[in-house]
C-alpha cells in the first residue's frame, strides 16, 4: 500500500512538472521602469508569453494586482488586441474567440501605464492554460511617473533649422512641437496669445545640441483657454514662429 503511494505521488509530481513546462511567462527588461506625466505617451512594460508544447493552447491572462494612483490607467495589449483599461483577464468574458498560442508560437504581452499625477504603481500579471488555473506563472513590474520634462531629442542628424507645424492641431489639451539644429545653440521656445502677450515659456535661454527634438506641450500646465496661440523658436540666428489652435 505504502508503495503504490509512493509511485502514485511520483507519477503525480511528473505530470504536474511537464504541465508546468508547458508554457513560459516572464516579463523583458528591469523590474523598475519609469516615465513622465505628459499624457501623450504611454509608458510600456513588456512581457513574453511562449508556448513550449507540442500542441496549441488557450491561455488566460490576469492582472491579479493593479496597485496604481487613482487617476492612473493601465491596459493589456497582446495577440487579440489592446483592451479596455477596466479589464483585467484576458480574453474578457464578450470575446467571442480564445487567446490561442499554437505549438512554439510566442505572443509578446504589454501593460500599457498612462497617469498624470507623479506616483509609482505596480502591476501583476498571471497567466496559464485555461483548463488549468492551478498551473501558473507570475511576474511584476514597477512603474514610476516623474515630473513631465516636456524636451526629448529624436533624430541627431539635421541639415537645417526647422520648426514643424504642432500635432495635433487644434488640439485639446497636449500637442507636440517639433524643431531642429543643425548646431549647438541657446534656444527659447515661447507661446504667446493672440495680443502678442507671452503665456508659456517653453524652454528658456537652454544650450541645445544638433538635433531634432520633440517638446509635449499641455495647455493645462499653464491654464490656457480656447484660442489662437503662436509659438516662437529663437536661437541666436534663426527665428520663426507658427500658429496653434487650442480647442476646449
Amino acid at each position: 500500500m505504502k508503495k503504490l503511494i509512493i509511485i502514485s505521488a511520483i507519477i503525480l509530481f511528473t505530470a504536474t512538472m511537464g504541465m508546468s513546462q508547458s508554457f513560459l511567462f516572464y516579463r523583458v527588461g528591469n523590474y523598475n521602469i519609469s516615465g513622465d506625466t505628459s499624457m501623450i505617451n504611454l509608458v510600456p512594460a513588456h512581457f513574453v508569453l511562449k508556448n513550449t508544447s507540442s500542441t496549441a493552447i488557450n491561455f488566460k491572462l490576469v492582472r491579479v494586482v493593479n496597485d496604481i494612483p487613482a487617476s492612473w490607467t493601465t491596459s493589456i495589449c497582446c495577440l487579440i488586441g489592446c483592451l479596455p483599461s477596466f479589464v483585467d483577464t484576458v480574453p474578457p468574458s464578450s470575446f467571442p474567440g480564445k487567446y490561442t498560442l499554437s505549438a512554439g508560437a510566442v505572443d509578446t504581452v504589454i501593460i500599457d501605464f498612462l497617469g498624470n499625477t507623479i506616483g509609482y504603481g505596480r502591476v501583476v500579471m498571471r497567466a496559464f492554460p485555461e483548463t488549468n488555473p492551478g498551473n501558473f506563472i507570475q511576474d511584476s513590474v514597477r512603474v514610476y511617473l516623474g515630473a513631465h520634462i516636456g524636451i526629448s531629442q529624436i533624430s541627431s542628424v539635421v541639415k537645417d533649422y526647422e520648426l514643424t507645424q504642432n500635432y495635433p492641431n487644434p488640439f485639446n489639451p497636449s500637442t507636440s512641437i517639433n524643431f531642429s539644429l543643425p548646431k549647438s545653440a541657446e534656444v527659447n521656445l515661447v507661446v504667446y496669445d493672440i495680443m502678442g502677450r507671452e503665456v508659456a515659456r517653453l524652454i528658456n535661454n537652454t544650450k541645445l545640441t544638433p538635433g531634432t527634438y520633440k517638446y509635449d506641450f499641455n495647455s493645462g500646465d499653464f491654464n490656457l483657454s480656447s484660442g489662437v496661440y503662436f509659438y516662437k523658436l529663437v536661437t541666436s540666428d534663426f527665428s520663426i514662429t507658427k500658429k496653434m489652435i487650442l480647442t476646449k
